[in-house]
């Protein structure tokens, strides 16, 4: 069977999982255990390559599991029906018809995404081995869909209103590996350098610290989870151009202004008035 085909199959089976995970035919912890497990395997099923060996296995197969279990666990989040449009109030029906609608449009974009992943993958695989030209285009691809995954998952963490110890632990043991993914990436080796692991570990130490620190602000779980998205896409970035050796000062100075940028709209939409 070609990859082509294997990607449509398991991108078809996990958009109908996520429309499963809803119903409780299971506690919810055992449904999102058994949808994680699927992931992984038609993931791995997918992109099964005599070449996908070694490190690679993890490496390339995570970013489009991260991506399917992180769209899985918002989907029961999304609202059921609209009250309003905008400032507009709605009928029910017409409620109905817009979340209705948000779900298709949520499982289109999954889809999309999740196959945009496995071709990443794909293209990682091979440029492992040969240089090829699709390279630059999967690294961006792949980034955006990195920090959709953690977008995602700090949704989640931040909706389940925890203490801010379990909210330092959760967002390191998801950060790490989505970070050490984007990093072994740049360079492709055949196996994962201190260096990797050293900038993965401070990367998603950092990001812990923030969300502990941020998380005695008055923040909404909307903003919270933006601003730990956006700190992730500056350091994550800074640090994919220092490992290719292109970190000039320009790049720097556009980092600094981003920084300060996100740190402003955040203070700004924190509720400080209470």
């Amino acid at each position: 069977m070609s990859k082509r085909r294997k990607f449509i199959i398991a991108t078809i089976v996990l958009t109908l999982g996520i429309v499963a995970i809803r119903y409780p035919f299971l506690l919810w912890r055992y449904r999102v255990a058994l949808y994680a497990l699927m992931a992984g395997v038609l993931s791995f099923w997918s992109l099964l390559d005599p070449d996908l060996k070694g490190i690679k296995r993890l490496t390339i197969t995570s970013q489009p599991v991260f991506f399917a279990i992180s769209a899985a666990m918002v989907f029961p989040l999304l609202p059921p029906i609209f009250e309003n449009f905008l400032i507009w109030p709605i009928s029910y029906d017409t409620g109905l018809i817009m979340a209705f609608g948000l779900r298709l449009l949520y499982l289109g974009i999954f889809a999309v995404g999740y196959y945009a992943s496995l071709l990443c993958g794909n293209i990682f695989n091979v440029a492992s081995i040969r240089t090829i030209q699709l390279l630059r285009a999967a690294h961006s691809v792949g980034f955006i869909l990195t920090l959709s995954s953690a977008l995602l998952l700090y949704l989640i963490i931040a909706s389940f209103h925890l203490s801010s110890f379990f909210n330092i632990f959760l967002i390191f043991a998801i950060t790490f590996p989505l970070v050490l993914s984007n990093l072994w990436a740049v360079n492709l080796t055949e196996t994962i350098g201190k260096r990797h692991i050293i900038l993965s570990l401070f990367i998603a130490l950092a990001i812990s610290q923030v969300a502990w620190a941020i998380s005695f602000w008055p923040l909404t779980v909307t903003v919270f989870a933006l601003f730990l998205t956006a700190v992730f896409y500056v350091l994550v970035g800074l640090t994919q151009y220092y490992l290719s050796e292109k970190l000039f000062a320009g790049i720097v100075r556009e980092f600094i202004i981003v920084s300060i940028i996100i740190f402003l709209l955040v203070i700004i939409n924190a509720s400080w008035t209470g």
